[in-house]
């Protein structure tokens, strides 16, 4: 990666408000992003990138200064350099045009400190949280859709697919951190060596699972798998949820009451994938492509947001390799909606302020654009993509050449899919679902005998739920909390404020 220069002078900010209003027009604060949008930046080497301070180009705000916290899903390690680099960004996007307030970066991710920092009353304005993550974190995150309509955001800002991970009957909770609809890399040169074509863009599922059998076996004394897809024993991830629809079937219904695993198309989704799992041809990923990749013991691996980054510190120029989308499965186009998450602390208070933290985190596109040049991160904002394309190719050069429009293509046309969290008891389902997932992998069940049951469990769930009253969900549950903590504040002699 060669270095980002951060050392442009971002637009002043006007004079100081109170914390919870804003301190700028809106005209004011875009000067500022577009700014930010337009400074240059790299994304191939952290070991180059200058070891800039911070606090030199802080802001002098007015005193008393208020000090928030934001999570910024940022998607690289989170290293001194670059804890200082994304503070700087924090500091001239954002803090420069609210003086009065210290916005300060955490990384994302820690779900269960995050949350106990909520209902403690210092939790961060703005959560940044994975997708297996959200049903756990939605009973403390704000409903968006009364501030997107206001500020004028549409929902076709971003993919539309994914945006139905993070709706409830209540509304709409999270956006997407970034996309990623993700394609596979694949390694070419192993498929001269064996003999075997490169995949055509408009493959089928049929087509797969021939050359994925075609490239497994042993390989200089260990097993070589053909593919690594997303998802394992004790690990849906967001993986298992794009197959159904590909297969014509559904996880849950378009409630989310009740679950159809044990649906004819579902079934066959599963009958898919669990006989090359069984016979060695695939194995279990997490979104980013393993060391098998680079020693040759995997061909195709699916992508993540990292993947690109990944591929060019990892694979770089010294094998052949490229994109290629997920398979035409056979009835409709799916592949993984990677979506890391943006959503707003229901309990934080001071809401203009955590919204206006909101805005430049998930909406408006210049703090985007930076992430683009330091880590080649893929964008939430569809508006975005063909902008990535350029950004990415002239920070990695390498990448000229490689098929980039398949993760854009994907994300543009709604063929993404996450995963579907059940409207009543979100968390006890999954956890039924992994755990007769996970008996399938390990071959202790069928796959047709496995859905079966765990739609028979979760549809059990989510009716005894339904008939005994299920647990709150959004604000009502946001509520409950806050007068639990008042209660707790008053035993104990404290302020209830």
């Amino acid at each position: 990666m060669v270095g980002v220069p951060l050392d442009g002078q971002a637009g002043g900010g006007c004079d100081a408000a109170p914390p919870v209003r804003r301190a700028c027009s809106r005209r004011t604060r875009r000067d500022v992003l577009r700014w930010l949008g337009g400074a240059a930046g790299a994304a191939a080497g952290l070991e180059l990138l200058p070891g800039c301070s911070a606090s030199a180009v802080r802001p002098a705000p007015a005193n008393p200064v208020t000090t928030v916290h934001v999570q910024l899903n940022v998607q690289i390690p989170s290293s001194a350099i670059v804890q200082r680099i994304v503070q700087q960004m924090l500091d001239e996007g954002f803090n420069a045009a609210h003086r009065g307030v210290r916005a300060i970066w955490e990384p994302w991710g820690n779900m269960p400190a995050v949350i106990a920092a909520i209902v403690a009353g210092n939790g961060p304005l703005v959560i940044a949280g994975s997708l297996v993550q959200f049903a756990t974190v939605l009973p403390f995150l704000a409903a968006l859709d009364v501030p997107l309509r206001q500020d004028g955001d549409p929902p076709s800002l971003w993919s539309s697919n994914q945006l139905d991970s993070f709706r409830r009957s209540s509304g709409l909770y999270a956006v997407p951190g970034y996309t990623a609809c993700e394609p596979f890399i694949y390694r070419q040169d192993i498929l001269d060596d064996l003999g075997q074509p490169y995949p055509a863009p408009d493959w089928t599922y049929l087509d797969a699972q021939r050359l994925w059998q075609a490239c497994s076996g042993e390989s200089n004394g260990a097993h070589r798998y053909g593919v690594t897809l997303p998802f394992g024993p004790g690990n849906l991830d967001p993986g298992a949820f794009f197959i159904f629809p590909g297969f014509g079937g559904a996880y849950a219904d378009s409630g989310r009451l009740q679950c159809l695993l044990d649906e004819p198309s579902s079934v066959q989704a599963g009958e898919y994938f669990f006989p090359m799992v069984w016979s060695g041809v695939a194995a279990s990923g997490d979104g980013t492509p393993s060391q098998g990749m680079v020693d040759g013991s995997v061909v195709f691996s699916q992508g993540a947001g990292h993947a690109v980054l990944w591929a060019v510190q990892n694979l770089g120029q010294r094998v052949r390799w490229d994109f290629i989308p997920y398979p035409r499965w056979p009835v409709r186009p799916a592949t993984v909606a990677n979506g890391n998450f943006y959503g707003l602390n229901a309990l934080a208070g001071q809401t203009e302020l955590a919204w206006e933290l909101f805005r430049f985190a998930a909406i408006e596109p210049g703090f985007v654009r930076q992430l683009m040049r330091l880590t080649l991160q893929e964008p939430a904002l569809l508006s975005l993509w063909d902008e990535w394309m350029a950004v990415v190719t002239a920070q990695a050069p390498l990448l000229r050449g490689k098929a980039l429009h398949f993760w854009r293509d994907a994300a543009v046309q709604g063929e993404g899919y996450g995963p579907v969290f059940f409207e009543r008891q979100p968390v006890q389902a999954e956890a039924i679902v992994t755990d007769f997932w996970t008996k399938i992998w390990q071959r202790a069940l069928g796959v047709r005998e496995g859905f079966t049951m765990a739609a028979e469990r979760v549809n059990a769930l989510e009716s005894a739920a339904a008939t005994e009253g299920a647990p709150p969900s959004g604000r009502e549950l946001v509520a409950q909390q806050q007068r639990a903590l008042r209660r707790l504040n008053t035993m104990f002699g404290a302020a209830t404020d």
